[in-house]
């Protein structure tokens, strides 16, 4: 059952929250800080004074005992004693044995001539009966014994306390008053920042996104907030911003095949045509139609390769036999352009990993290193374990035309073009997508994906997974993985 003062406390905002627990925390602490001020004075007065009236009862008994036996004098020595004690309002009272009164000055209270006398203990400090006071044996215990009394009221200690209260009260209500208006600034200047993101939050949109967060510098808990924030629209930006790319490029690639197919038939519909020539024209829209089909089904693939996860994880296979039935695939290819295509796979490699997914890696690498090596060149695929036995190696190598330097970084973007001048009746033209799927599709898989080149010389690309016997373990021998298995697909 929920208490409604909490759920009305919950909904204030949070300033008036935090005013609220920090000015009650406050007060309590202050309470708590008077009070012990309060009782640590009126210790501190009660030791003093048994302090000083014990000495005294000392003083005076010495005293006495130079008179002692003879009562008479002792009993004017304790008139003179009583007599400088008047003004302070102590008392003085002498005891034969444990409660016989001898003598007693005019201020000492009944209550103190009552009291027995623990004749246990020579001397003693005693509070009780709204009194405090010392007592003190001045008599050799073989002798009768005597006892002197020298006391006071314990309302002279309560005084002195009132008095440091007095002084005590008017601080706690400046503190009480000042403590709500110190924790409604402390809340203002702690929410600041926090109504700060709120409002750059709202203005932020999806065409809007560079507005950042400021910095205090300070290395604080906010100053942490603000930079991940500011991260985060960094990475949102970023995402947008390649989306915005994406749509554009894909727009770019669409128009290209439907103008080219508008202009055609336009160009066909103006005059009759001979029957080759209409048939011309049929197979140039049929050749730009597969491309639309093929850049269709690509963003589709890479739509799925971006977006899905594995859930539940896929089942382990060993991918030895997809990736030869794969190659075996672009054997004739291979063959028709005189290009020597060879399988070097040793196994078994158990991955965690669709079937199909890694057959379209397989496919996209194979079909790119044969359009891009000329006939009588070669195209090795290399499939091995790592020394390691962390990560299953995939390396497809070729001695084609190579990429320059300055496009590597960029080679897994989609829709980029090493030269986006090729005519489009290239028959090594493709959309741009090929490699930006496998490169999802690995990702997805917790592996990895490079490509090394040299201009004229050829091709590596190496594609890393992690076995599933290794999945839990370190990868730090990833790269030198990568590495064996570029080396053994070497032409």
């Amino acid at each position: 059952m929920r208490w409604r003062p909490i759920d009305g406390f919950r909904a204030l905002p949070l300033r008036i929250q935090l005013t609220v627990v920090n000015t009650a925390a406050v007060l309590a602490g202050l309470l708590l800080v008077l009070a012990a001020a309060r009782s640590g004075v009126r210790v501190a007065l009660f030791n003093e004074a048994g302090d000083v009236l014990l000495g005294e009862v000392r003083a005076t008994a010495l005293a006495l005992n130079e008179a002692y036996p003879d009562t008479a004098q002792v009993v004017a020595e304790l008139r003179r004693t009583a007599t400088g004690h008047v003004d302070r309002g102590w008392f003085v009272h002498l005891v034969r044995g444990d409660r016989d009164t001898v003598w007693k000055s005019p201020t000492c209270p009944d209550y103190i001539v009552s009291r027995p006398v623990d004749e246990s203990r020579a001397e003693a400090v005693v509070s009780g009966g709204g009194y405090v006071w010392a007592r003190r044996r001045i008599t050799d215990p073989a002798a009768t014994p005597f006892y002197v009394r020298i006391g006071m009221p314990r309302s002279k200690i309560d005084e002195r306390v009132s008095a440091v209260t007095s002084l005590l009260v008017p601080i706690g209500l400046v503190v009480a008053l000042c403590t709500p208006l110190a924790g409604y600034w402390l809340a203002l200047r702690a929410t600041r920042p926090l109504a700060h993101i709120l409002e750059v939050a709202d203005s932020l949109s999806p065409t809007t996104l560079g507005d950042r967060l400021h910095l205090q510098g300070s290395g604080d808990e906010l100053d942490r907030l603000a930079a991940k924030i500011n991260r985060l629209l960094d990475d949102v930006a970023h995402h947008v911003d390649r989306q915005e790319q994406f749509v554009a490029d894909a727009a770019h690639e669409i128009r290209g095949p439907l103008t080219a197919i508008q202009s055609t038939l336009e160009v066909a519909a103006t005059k009759e045509r001979t029957e080759n020539e209409y048939r011309r024209t049929i197979e140039d829209v049929l050749t730009e139609s597969r491309h639309l089909s093929k850049l269709a089904n690509n963003l589709l693939l890479l739509t799925e390769a971006t977006s899905a996860s594995p859930t539940p994880s896929p089942a382990a296979i060993d991918i030895v036999p997809v990736v030869q039935a794969t190659v075996g695939m672009f054997a004739v290819v291979a063959e028709d352009r005189s290009i020597e295509l060879v399988a070097d796979v040793a196994g078994p490699c158990a991955v965690r990993v669709e079937p199909g997914d890694i057959r379209q890696v397989v496919a996209n690498l194979v079909d790119n290193a044969i359009r891009f090596t000329a006939p009588g060149g070669a195209v090795r695929v290399v499939l091995r374990v790592g020394s390691s036995g962390l990560t299953c190696g995939l390396a497809i190598t070729d001695n084609g035309i190579g990429v320059d330097a300055r496009h590597l970084p960029f080679i897994f973007d989609r829709f980029y073009q090493v030269d986006p001048a090729r005519d489009r009746s290239d028959v090594r033209r493709g959309g741009g997508l090929g490699l930006a799927i496998c490169r999802s599709i690995v990702n997805r898989y917790g592996g990895s994906i490079t490509m090394s080149s040299r201009p004229g010389i050829g091709t590596s690309v190496v594609v890393s997974l992690p076995i599933v016997k290794a999945a839990r373990q370190s990868g730090h021998h990833d790269l030198t993985d990568r590495m064996e298995v570029a080396a053994a697909g070497t032409p």
